[in-house]
């Protein structure tokens, strides 16, 4: 069976090294940087202060519940905390992996990467309900990191942008704290995840996740109701190079009704006997559905339903316990078969669900995890589970802190449906070890 081999450790990017170097000192000195130059507001209607706290405090996520590693389940509009001035965020994270494929044609291909990406996040508190936000993201590999600053619309059909692009993934304005609303404009993260511990996975809306580099261009919406669920609203912008959020070959957004797609979710967090999370997401994108694999035809509506919920046992914050997390996504209209390159005329299966389970503090500060998924090749809008796919995977994660985690992965995926002709994988292994450093989260 031939071989092929990719393995580019041997010549790292010389400017790995300084690229990072500050954000990794920055990151190390957080606190100080987090904080310089801010101070809490002084309210003088007592009430409102008090109505706020209580607020805030009913928000505030558990050190069990921030899941994944730093920010991966914090999207821009839950950064909510007040501030007066300027406040600077760094964070950088580091990821080292291997990975086997086995092809269709029976040739096996070996690849070794290294990723590195560095983000420096600058807010400016305009009063204490109005925000500015600016990040700068930077990402580096072992294939290219020779600097390219960069302010395209969308990452052109990809799942993040490449090795040594710059670019703003943050510039908007967020007006909080309104009675119930809050209301975001311009680029920023939209995360709806499973809360499950050492996983922050979605079946459909999860920007920059890993060591990517995306973002969501428009309005995000919210209203929190006193029942304990928010309300989320987003119209995303999407170029007719393709959308930062969604990147299957079988959807285009080259027609004008699909320059903006919509979504919809509603999550309650608040914590009901065993239950941590329970949340439904409405993706509708318009005109963007090649339904015969053929460009030039007519495109069709795509649109999906996501339920997902969390739990744990016992119901304690520290101690060993037992996080699980599942998901459940179907899309009712989706491409044929033969062009996803499957046998059969029929629709490709848009039904995608997955089950994630946590050990949180198995041994003090260290966490082990499950996940096992199915993913319908019909299925076209999650940024960590792709189409036709099965897959099992197994965490450990090390957070002594919230500054510091360091994580490792084995996963293994397998194609639901064999694929048709010559391309496509049979079989795929990958595993890697990864490092984050930030400052603790406001």
């Amino acid at each position: 069976m031939p071989t092929t081999h990719k393995t580019r450790f041997a010549q790292p990017a010389s400017a790995l090294k300084a690229y990072t170097a500050a954000f990794l000192i920055a990151c190390l000195c957080s606190p100080q940087i987090a904080t310089a130059q801010t101070e809490e507001f002084v309210l003088t209607d007592k009430q409102e202060a008090d109505a706020i706290d209580e607020e805030v405090q009913g928000e505030i996520v558990a050190k069990e519940d921030g899941d994944g590693s730093y920010d991966d389940a914090t999207g821009s509009i839950d950064i909510t905390s007040t501030f007066k001035g300027f406040q600077f965020t760094p964070d950088v994270r580091a990821l080292v992996a291997t990975e086997r494929d086995e092809l269709v044609d029976g040739e096996v291909s070996r690849d070794n990467v290294l990723r590195i990406r560095a983000r420096l996040r600058g807010q400016y508190a305009v009063t204490q309900y109005l925000r500015g936000t600016v990040r700068v993201a930077m990402l580096c590999t072992s294939d290219s990191c020779e600097p390219n600053p960069t302010l395209d619309s969308s990452t052109s059909g990809g799942n993040s942008i490449e090795g040594g692009d710059i670019t703003l993934d943050e510039a908007y304005l967020h007006l909080f704290r309104l009675k119930k609303f809050d209301i975001a404009a311009g680029r920023m993260q939209t995360k709806f995840v499973a809360r499950g511990g050492v996983f922050a996975k979605s079946l459909d809306r999860n920007n920059s996740n890993n060591t990517r580099v995306n973002w969501t261009d428009g309005i995000h919406a919210t209203y929190r109701a006193d029942n304990g669920w928010n309300s989320h609203f987003i119209a995303e912008y999407n170029s007719s190079d393709g959308s930062s959020s969604f990147n299957n070959g079988a959807l285009d957004f080259s027609e004008s009704k699909s320059r903006v797609s919509y979504f919809a979710g509603f999550e309650n967090r608040k914590r009901t006997r065993f239950f941590l999370q329970r949340a439904l997401d409405i993706s509708y994108l318009p005109k963007t559905l090649i339904k015969d694999g053929q460009g030039n035809s007519a495109k069709e509506d795509y649109y999906a339903a996501v339920i997902r919920s969390a739990n744990r046992w016992p119901e304690k914050n520290d101690g060993l316990r037992l996080r699980v997390a599942a998901e459940l996504g179907y899309a009712p209209n989706t491409p044929t078969k033969q062009s996803v390159g499957l046998n059969g005329t029929s629709e490709a299966d848009g039904l995608a669900w997955n089950v994630v389970a946590s050990l949180m503090d198995f041994l003090p500060s260290q966490n082990i995890g499950f996940n096992y998924g199915h993913t319908g090749a019909g299925w076209l809008i999650s940024p960590q589970y792709s189409p036709n796919t099965k897959l099992a995977e197994v965490r450990y994660q090390w957070r002594k802190n919230q500054n510091i985690a360091i994580e490792l992965r084995y996963r293994h995926q397998k194609p639901l449906e064999k694929p048709t002709g010559f391309d496509g994988t049979l079989d795929n292994k990958d595993a890697w070890l990864r490092v984050t450093i930030a400052p603790p989260r406001k």
